[in-house]
């Protein structure tokens, strides 16, 4: 998918000297700058569907999510020929050969982000004067931009840490890095200021979770907040409030529910009554990409034609420390194949909505990419509940995820309800590409015992948990400052 030459033509001069100095010249082409556009609401339809577009087409242009999310953490094992994934998980991350393959040395260059703003930026500059639309469609359509503005600065703020805001149409200003928690900030103005532009769901089931609802909008408020609290320890108890009180809202709405664990594939297919938001994958409608999930490189036959075994695996150890080989638990039973055979013959099957199995060379998995669900968000109110101190309720959103998954209920509390909610978001979201953002925020991420790929304080303290940023960002913004860290 070409959004770039569908909807918004953004070009970068480069600095030279004596020049004026700008980091974004946006500008639009083609029938975007013809007197026609934006007049009817199908245009602007059609801006706000390549806006989803645009941005799931650069989560996707590598494998991203789980690159950052699950392999940097280490637990997953791969053999030399997938080199790629041990050099993030061994944290060399600016040795560009062996990130070469699947494009994961380009998480470095941050620009292609800042494309996906300034389309958001340049609809909601012109949709106010769409003389087409009513003032009800004019909100809901504002409020689904800034929805994925600010998904879009809380995803790179977690990648990147500190980040340039910007937030008006075609700015050419070269502004420097805004502080993370800052960013973060504005995200949840924005967000708060829209959460009742939007219906909790909508009645169609094929907009469910791909396009931005009020569910979607209260579960980023939640994950920003959380994220926040973790840098920003001053105004934790703030951050947690807000966060639990949007997921207590978002379960007194009564518009979503946990699907029975044995329709796994159907949940990650998408558009159910779990999905909250998600970019939708389809090969009827031409949307396939071989880097939406872990998947790609998890399963081996029967699940794919050719493949005795699979690319790379979970490593028996962190299974047996996360799905204890005595208790019950319908998530690894369903999810996983040999769980703890600690070698190839492995499969982990979450994610194995597999099609166009015609050669070993041409299958494709259908599965959508799952930003935020139920059963996740679940666990996200029970963790800001237990940080007030609310063990009752947190233990009881707990507990409906460890229902779902047919296994004991949590009796526990204080830290012990703490670490173990912690546990159980591993449980339930592994493979999600959440694993590294949950050790970070909460400083987990420094304890051997908690992770493989550890960061030491002092690695922690100086960036060491950030991605590297492209040099060439300097070439576009002579005031951006690199991640200090990975420049030494």
């Amino acid at each position: 998918m070409k959004r770039l030459t569908c909807i918004f033509l953004i070009t970068v001069l480069a600095l030279g000297a004596g020049s004026c100095k700008k980091f974004l010249t946006v500008a639009p082409p083609d029938r975007m700058s013809d007197a026609s556009f934006w007049k009817t609401k199908s245009d602007v339809e059609s801006a706000i569907a390549n806006a989803y577009g645009f941005l799931f087409d650069i989560l996707t242009n590598g494998p991203y999510v789980p690159g950052n999310g699950d392999f940097r953490a280490g637990e997953i094992d791969a053999p030399p020929s997938f080199d790629v994934f041990a050099a993030i998980a061994q944290q060399d991350l600016t040795n560009k050969n062996r990130l070469s393959r699947y494009n994961m040395n380009s998480l470095a260059d941050w620009y292609p982000f800042y494309q996906s703003i300034a389309a958001c930026n340049i609809s909601l500059d012109r949709i106010p004067a769409v003389a087409a639309l009513s003032e009800t469609d004019k909100k809901q359509y504002m409020a689904e931009l800034r929805f994925l503005r600010a998904f879009t600065y809380f995803y790179i703020s977690r990648i990147y840490g500190d980040v340039p805001l910007y937030t008006e149409a075609y700015d050419r200003r070269s502004l420097p890095r805004t502080p993370m928690v800052e960013v973060l900030q504005f995200c949840l103005k924005e967000l708060n200021e829209i959460r009742e532009d939007l219906p909790w769901q909508y009645d169609d089931p094929t907009k469910w979770g791909v396009r931005a609802a009020r569910g979607a909008v209260f579960s980023l408020i939640a994950n920003v907040d959380m994220w926040a609290a973790g840098f920003d320890k001053d105004n934790q108890r703030a951050y947690w409030k807000e966060a639990a009180e949007a997921i207590q809202a978002l379960k007194a709405s009564g518009r979503f529910e946990l699907l029975p664990l044995e329709e796994w594939r159907r949940i990650f297919k998408g558009r159910t009554r779990e999905s909250l938001f998600e970019f939708s994958v389809n090969t009827n409608y031409g949307t396939t990409t071989r880097y939406v999930s872990i998947g790609q490189w998890t399963l081996h036959s029967p699940l794919v034609v050719g493949y005795a075994s699979s690319d790379v695996y979970y490593s028996s150890d962190y299974i047996k420390k996360i799905f204890p080989v005595d208790k019950s638990d319908k998530r690894r039973d369903l999810w996983f194949y040999l769980p703890y055979a600690n070698n190839n013959q492995s499969m982990f099957m979450k994610y194995s909505n597999v099609v166009n199995m015609i050669t070993s060379a041409s299958w494709l998995l259908d599965d959508d990419l799952i930003m935020f669900r139920y059963g996740g968000e679940l666990l996200t109110g029970a963790e800001a509940l237990a940080n007030l101190g609310q063990d009752g309720p947190a233990r009881e959103m707990l507990n409906l995820v460890r229902a779902r998954a047919g296994t004991e209920p949590f009796t526990g509390s204080g830290q012990d309800l703490k670490n173990f909610i912690f546990l159980e978001r591993q449980r339930e979201l592994i493979g999600e590409g959440v694993r590294w953002y949950d050790l970070v925020r909460t400083g987990r991420i420094t304890d051997p015992e908690q992770v493989k790929s550890y960061l030491t304080q002092d690695q922690f303290n100086r960036g060491g948990w950030m991605w590297p940023i492209d040099e060439k960002a300097r070439n576009f913004n002579p005031n951006i400052t690199l991640n200090s860290y990975w420049t030494r």
